[in-house]
């Protein structure tokens, strides 16, 4: 008998066995069952509302690749609307828009869930190679039917990266001086060197004893861990600059009041949970992982888990999230300036400003343990460990670093459609009830139609089976064939 996982991963079909295959009937109906498993693990949610009129959000999006432009879509377009296109999951993106329905995808361009045609394009979504398929700094397209390698994406860009490319070694090898577990999130070594806002700010920490900010030497040795190892024969130079740099924290370190995350501000985007595991092939079927690892996932991860938004808002609550969502420009640029903004920002400046600096002290120029790392020719990946979120210092001038990367002080909210009530639901359960709702009198017909047509296909497989070969598609089409032309005399 054909196993779930050759059913579900077959090259030879895209959900079913192929017609070269030798199968029974009980194939095919564990197929069906397999088919379904896995629809009700990828889209568990309702596709009846389009999130366009939320605005700018953090969402999971879908990019198209028969549409014009490879446009941005949410999850219910990517089942209403592009069912029948090819589409590349991006999983969660930052400040994104759906663009179904809008001139983006071209002239004529409808959304089938909202009726939008021809909108004008969202101009503060981001594109970029990914939605092309392009992932990871070494280029290769996402298969999630091939992949077997883990992928994290970067917190900033929001890129994806394979584990080996960034540890050297295939997740599976347990070789990596850094497991999943070890950190909550990322930054790329791409984001680090190209935006001097971002090396700013880890360039203080990473690498310091107890910061957990972590990097990894040329000896893949990793150093920042909060608990920081000792070890026989360590990297003398970069741990001794560690652990001086350490010293030189809690020398300088003043105790001084933590200004809230909520006088900050935040914008009400979304966040994919931490450490934002990209699925592979051997688990695609469950979603990241089977339902007992995924269990044991939530109650180790309990921390890591995003706020979310929905739908279900009042028409005033949903403008004015647009309209404070759509005043915040992708991460890269500094926050459009307006009233409120400024003022809250300001605000927390004032009451920040009369705080100590408990940041690790500037190194000079050169001479930080991230540029050591860098002059090594060493991956300046940059991991952070989990509740970094509450150790950055929030004194005036570090506050001011981190306008930018709101989404580095607090956890982002994350938009998900809302739950499909009949997800759960086979295609058998969802036909008994539709059945059910029907006027008494077509139902009685349905059932009595549906009995009739076992009732005559049944002897025609028999009458197969009992000369010793095996049932093929041409006799299958045969029957309804002849199915179609006995209706056809009796409408005449």
């Amino acid at each position: 008998m054909l196993t779930r996982e050759s059913l579900l991963f077959s090259p030879t079909r895209d959900g079913c066995p192929s017609s070269d295959d030798n199968f029974t009937a009980e194939d095919i109906v564990s197929a069906q069952e397999a088919l379904e498993d896995e629809a009700r693990e990828a889209i568990p949610f309702s596709f009846a509302q389009c999130s366009y009129d939320v605005g700018y959000v953090k969402q999971p999006v879908f990019a198209c690749q028969t549409c014009l432009n490879y446009a941005g879509v949410c999850s219910a377009c990517s089942v209403s609307c592009h069912a029948e296109h090819e589409l590349v999951e991006l999983f969660m993106r930052r400040d994104f828009r759906c663009d179904c329905g809008t001139a983006r995808m071209g002239a004529g361009s409808v959304c089938s869930i909202s009726k939008r045609d021809d909108a004008d394009p969202n101009p503060q979504n981001k594109y970029d190679r990914a939605f092309k398929g392009s992932f990871c700094i070494c280029g290769v397209p996402y298969d999630p039917q091939t992949e077997t390698d883990a992928m994290y994406q970067c917190i900033n860009c929001e890129d994806w990266l394979h584990h080996a490319c960034l540890f050297g070694s295939h997740s599976e090898t347990n070789s990596s001086p850094l497991s999943t577990d070890d950190f909550d999130m990322f930054i790329c070594g791409t984001c680090v060197t190209s935006d001097p806002r971002i090396r700013r700010i880890v360039d203080r920490w990473a690498g310091v004893e107890g910061s957990g900010v972590m990097i990894i030497n040329k000896e893949n040795r990793v150093l920042g861990r909060r608990h920081q190892e000792k070890r026989d024969g360590a990297d003398g130079d970069l741990e001794e600059a560690a652990e001086e740099h350490a010293g030189a924290v809690h020398e300088t370190s003043v105790e001084a009041p933590i200004v809230e995350n909520a006088a900050l501000p935040i914008s009400p985007h979304s966040s994919i949970e931490a450490v934002g595991e990209k699925r592979k092939a051997e688990n695609l079927s469950a979603a990241n992982s089977t339902t007992e690892q995924s269990s044991a996932d939530d109650d180790t991860r309990a921390a890591k888990k995003a706020k979310h938004l929905t739908l279900e808002t009042s028409p005033s609550q949903s403008s004015s999230s647009s309209t404070s969502s759509e005043s915040l420009p992708p991460s890269s640029d500094p926050p459009a300036s307006s009233a409120s903004t400024t003022t809250t920002f300001a605000s927390a400046l004032a009451g920040a400003g009369k705080a100590g600096c408990t940041a690790p002290p500037e190194a000079e120029n050169g001479k930080s343990i991230l540029a050591q790392l860098e002059k090594d020719g060493v991956r300046m990946n940059v991991y952070l460990e989990e509740g970094f979120y509450d150790r950055w210092c929030r004194c005036g001038n570090c506050m001011n670093q981190f306008i930018s990367f709101p989404f580095l002080l607090e956890e982002e909210e994350t938009f998900e459609p809302p739950e499909d009530p009949d997800a759960h639901k086979s295609t058998m359960e969802l036909g008994l009830e539709a059945l059910e709702r029907m006027p008494r009198g077509q139902s009685i017909d349905g059932l009595a139609a549906f009995r009739g047509l076992g009732d005559r296909l049944k002897p025609y497989l028999q009458s197969i089976a009992s000369s010793g070969r095996s049932v093929t598609k041409e006799d299958i089409d045969q029957f309804f064939m002849a199915e179609a032309e006995r209706r056809r005399a009796q409408l005449e």
